[in-house]
C-alpha cells in the first residue's frame, strides 16, 4: 500500500483521532496536527510491516498512538506558551533598559565632547531634549523663553556638532 493510499483510507480515522482531541476544521493549528497525524500514521505502518505484526491490530493502534502524539503536542505548546507569557515581560523590560542606558550614554558622550564649544543654553537644550525627552515647547515654558530661542539653541548645538565632527 503507498503513502497516498495508506493516508486516503485512514483519514476517517485521523480525523477522529483529532475530534477526540478537540483539534476540528475551524481550529487554528488543524492543518498542523494534521499533518504530524499523517505523520504518525506512515511511520506506525512502516513499523508494523517491518515488525511482521499482524495488520489486524493495526487501526486501534495507529488511532491510540496519533491521540497520544496530538495530546504530547498540545501540552509542549502550552507549556511553551507559558513559560513565553511568564517571560514576555522581562526581556521588553530589560531590552527597555538596555536602549534607555545606551542612548543615554551615547547622548551623555556628545555632551562631554562638545561641552567645551557649546553655550550654556546649547548644553541644557541638549540634557532637556535628549536626556529628559523634553519637547521644545516644555523646555521654553521650562526656561521662560521663547520658542524662537529654544529654536536658536537647537540650531547652535547642530553647527557646533557639525562643525565639531567635520574635521
Amino acid at each position: 500500500m503507498t503513502e497516498e493510499e495508506l493516508i486516503n483510507n485512514y483519514h476517517v480515522l485521523i480525523l477522529g483521532a483529532l475530534k477526540r482531541c478537540h483539534i476540528r476544521p475551524h481550529h487554528p493549528e488543524f492543518e498542523d496536527h494534521l499533518q504530524t497525524s499523517r505523520i504518525v500514521l506512515i511511520e506506525s505502518y512502516r513499523e508494523f510491516i517491518a515488525e511482521n505484526k499482524s495488520l489486524s491490530a493495526f487501526h486501534n493502534y495507529v488511532y491510540q498512538r496519533i491521540y497520544w502524539e496530538i495530546i504530547d503536542t498540545i501540552r509542549k505548546e502550552a507549556r511553551r506558551q507559558a513559560v513565553l507569557e511568564t517571560n514576555d515581560d522581562l526581556p521588553e523590560t530589560t531590552r527597555i533598559v538596555a536602549d534607555f542606558d545606551e542612548e543615554t550614554i551615547a547622548v551623555s558622550e556628545l555632551i562631554d565632547t562638545l561641552a567645551p564649544h557649546l553655550t550654556e543654553h546649547e548644553k541644557i537644550y541638549l540634557r532637556e531634549s535628549y536626556v529628559n525627552d523634553l519637547s521644545i515647547k516644555e523646555l521654553a515654558k521650562k526656561y521662560q523663553v521663547s520658542r524662537t530661542a529654544v529654536y536658536k539653541w537647537r540650531y547652535g548645538v547642530a553647527k557646533k556638532y557639525l562643525k565639531y565632527f567635520a574635521k
